[in-house]
C-alpha cells in the first residue's frame, strides 16, 4: 500500500489527508481559472455552490455520513471557525484501524509531484488490492473507490475498510470496522449512517466493475491532464508493482482491466469492537436497497449543487443536538423550537 510520503499511513483519516493534499492544489487552479476569465456563467454559478464552496468539486463519502447525521451541524463545520480537539475515542479508533491494515500490508511512503500523482496513489492502491486478490489473498483493507453514481454528474471518492474474497467461488463480500467506547452497539441513527455508508462503496465499487467510470469521466471531475508523465517516486512504485504505466491514462487501463475480472459486492456487513478491551462486540448484516440509496443521494446532492437549503435533524433526532458543538447558534434548531411552541399554544387555544 501507498503513502503520500508523510508520517501517517492511510487509514481512518485518509480524506483529511488527501484534502490537505488536493484542495490546495485545487484553489490555485480554480483562482487561476476564474483570473484568466476563462469560465463561462455555468462555470460561474457552479462556484458559489456548496460543492465549490467547501469542497473541491467533488465529494467523500463521508461527507454523506456526515449530511446522513446532520446535515446543518456540517455546514456550521465549514462555516464557523473552530478550534480543533484532539478525540481521545477518535484517535484510538484510528490507531486500531492502523493495526489492522498494516496486519495485511505493508506502507510505503511516496512523494508526489502533482495532482496526477496523488490520484495516482489511489490507483495504485486499487490495484494492488485487485492483484492480491487475483493472486489468491482472501483479505484486503483499505481499498480506494470511486465514481460518479446515478448520472448526478458529482464525483465521489471513498476508502472501504475491508474486501473478503473467496476464491473458489469469486465473490466479494464488503466489511466495515466500527470501534465503540462503550460495550454496546451504536444508535439506530448511527447504525442508519452506517449502512448508508456501506451501501454507498458498494455502489462505487460496483460501477468500477460494471465499467461505469471512464477515463473522461475522472479528468473531467478532477481536472486531471490523464497524459501527464508521473513524478519519479510514482514511476517507482509504478514499476515495483510489475506495471509500466508512465500516466494516469495508462494506470486507469490497467485498473479497468482488472477490476472488470471481478464480480460485484454480494454482502455488506459492519462490525463494532470494545475500544478499551478490543472484544468483538458484534457484526451487522446489512441488506443493500438500491431505491433506499438512490433516493437519499439525489436528495443529499441537490444540497451540495445549491438547489436546496441546509436541513438540520426532524424532533425525533433531536437527541443529536445535546452533543453538537454548534447547538447554541443554531438557526435550524431555533426555528424548530419556535414552530414547536406555536403548535402547542394553538393547541391551548382550540381546546
Amino acid at each position: 500500500m501507498t503513502d503520500f510520503g508523510s508520517g501517517d499511513a492511510w487509514g481512518d483519516s485518509d480524506e483529511d489527508l488527501l484534502i490537505d493534499h488536493v484542495e490546495k492544489y485545487e484553489k490555485s487552479r480554480q483562482d487561476s481559472h476564474v483570473i484568466n476569465n476563462h469560465c463561462d456563467d455555468d462555470d460561474d454559478d457552479k462556484l458559489v455552490t456548496p460543492l465549490y464552496k467547501f469542497r473541491p468539486g467533488y465529494l467523500w463519502v463521508s461527507d454523506f455520513t456526515r449530511q446522513n447525521w446532520c446535515e446543518q451541524q456540517m455546514y456550521y463545520s465549514f462555516t464557523v471557525p473552530t478550534i480543533f480537539e484532539e478525540n481521545p475515542v477518535m484517535t484510538e479508533g484510528s490507531n486500531l484501524h492502523l493495526a489492522r491494515e498494516l496486519a495485511v500490508h505493508d506502507v510505503t511512503q511516496v512523494k508526489v509531484t502533482s495532482n496526477e500523482d496523488i490520484w495516482a496513489v489511489k490507483v495504485i492502491n486499487l490495484i494492488t488490492a485487485l492483484q492480491t486478490m487475483l493472486n489468491g489473498g482472501t483479505i484486503v483493507r483499505e481499498v480506494p473507490v470511486f465514481g460518479c453514481p446515478y448520472n448526478t454528474d458529482v464525483f465521489i471518492v471513498g476508502l472501504v475498510d475491508e474486501l473478503k474474497f473467496d476464491p473458489e467461488t469469486f465473490t466479494l463480500n464488503l466489511s466495515e470496522f466500527k470501534t465503540r467506547k462503550f460495550r454496546s452497539f451504536p444508535s439506530k441513527s448511527q447504525q442508519n449512517t452506517h449502512q448508508l455508508q456501506v451501501m454507498l462503496y458498494k455502489k462505487l465499487f460496483d460501477d468500477l466493475v460494471k465499467g461505469n467510470v471512464s477515463k473522461d469521466t475522472v479528468a473531467r471531475h478532477l481536472r486531471l491532464d490523464l497524459h501527464k508523465a508521473f513524478g519519479d517516486d510514482i514511476l517507482q512504485t509504478i514499476d515495483s508493482k510489475l506495471l509500466s504505466s508512465t500516466n494516469l491514462s495508462q494506470l486507469l487501463d490497467d485498473l479497468y482491466t482488472k477490476i472488470q475480472c471481478f464480480t460485484c459486492v454480494q454482502e455488506l456487513e459492519i462490525e463494532y469492537q470494545h475500544q478499551e478491551s478490543k472484544d468483538i462486540i458484534g457484526k451487522h448484516s446489512v441488506t443493500y436497497d438500491e431505491d433506499r440509496l438512490h433516493h437519499m443521494f439525489n436528495d443529499y446532492i441537490k444540497f451540495w449543487k445549491g438547489k436546496r437549503e441546509v436541513r438540520g435533524v426532524d424532533i425525533e433526532e433531536a437527541f443529536k443536538c445535546q452533543s453538537c458543538d454548534f447547538a447554541d447558534i443554531c438557526e435550524w434548531r431555533k426555528r424548530k423550537a419556535e414552530e414547536c411552541s406555536k403548535r402547542n399554544k394553538s393547541k391551548i387555544d382550540n381546546s
